[in-house]
C-alpha cells in the first residue's frame, strides 16, 4: 500500500521533490507594531539630536529644552507597556552617552518614570491631553530636581539654590511647552496607523484615543 502524502497549508505541492514552504503574509498587527516602532525609534533619535547637539535647538534665556522627557512621557502613554519602557531605556542611554556624566542617570530615570505612567495608564488614568500634561509636568519637575539633588547640591557647588530657580526651573517650563505638541503628532500619528491596520484587539490607550 503506498502511503499518501498530503500537504499543509504552510507548504506547496513538491516541484522536483522539493517540498517549499509559503511565507504567510504579515498581519495587520505585525505591520502595525513595526512601523510604529521604527517611526518611535526616528522620533526619538530626532529628538535626541536635536536637544544633545551643541547650538542645534535654541536655549531661551539660558534655559535648556529636555525634549526626551515629553517624548518620553508621550510615548509611555500611548504605548503603556513593556515596548514603552524599552523605548524609554533607549531614550535614557542616549541622553547619557552624550551626556558629561556617563553614570546611567538618565536610563535609570527613564526606565522608572516610564514604567510608573504605564501602571497609572493601565489602571487609574485615561488617555488624554490633561491626563499628558499632569503626567508631564510631574516627571519633568521630578526629572530636574533630582538632577539638581544629586549634581548640584550634593556636590556643593556654589550658589546651589539659585541655579534651580535660574537654570532648573526655566528648563522644565521650556521642556513642558512640547508636551501637548508630542501628543497631538502621536495620537494623529496612531490613530492614522490603526485605521490603516486595524487590529482584532487594541491596546486602551489606541482604543481610547480621541
Amino acid at each position: 500500500m503506498r502511503e499518501r502524502i498530503t500537504f499543509d497549508s504552510r507548504t506547496r505541492p513538491p516541484e522536483n521533490g522539493v517540498v517549499k514552504r509559503v511565507r504567510r503574509p504579515r498581519t495587520n498587527e505585525q505591520k502595525h507594531k513595526t512601523i510604529s516602532t521604527v517611526v518611535l525609534v526616528l522620533l526619538i533619535l530626532l529628538a535626541h539630536l536635536l536637544q544633545n547637539t551643541p547650538h542645534m535647538f535654541p536655549t531661551v534665556f539660558g534655559a535648556r529644552c529636555f525634549l526626551l522627557l515629553p517624548l518620553m512621557v508621550c510615548i509611555s502613554i500611548f504605548l503603556h507597556n513593556l515596548p514603552a519602557t524599552i523605548l524609554s531605556l533607549f531614550a535614557g542611554v542616549l541622553w547619557d552617552v552624550s551626556s558629561a556624566h556617563l553614570d546611567g542617570y538618565n536610563a535609570i530615570f527613564f526606565l522608572l518614570a516610564s514604567t510608573g505612567v504605564c501602571l497609572l495608564m493601565n489602571y487609574l488614568m485615561r488617555n488624554n491631553l490633561w491626563t499628558a500634561s499632569i503626567l508631564g509636568a510631574l516627571v519633568i519637575l521630578l526629572y530636574v530636581t533630582l538632577h539638581w539633588l544629586f549634581f548640584v547640591v550634593l556636590r556643593g557647588v556654589d550658589q546651589g539654590a539659585m541655579t534651580y530657580v535660574t537654570y532648573y526651573l526655566p528648563s522644565a517650563l521650556y521642556s513642558f511647552a512640547f508636551t501637548p505638541i508630542f501628543y497631538v503628532i502621536l495620537r494623529r500619528f496612531m490613530r492614522n496607523l490603526r485605521e490603516r491596520y486595524p487590529k482584532s484587539s487594541m491596546a486602551k490607550g489606541f482604543a481610547e484615543l480621541r
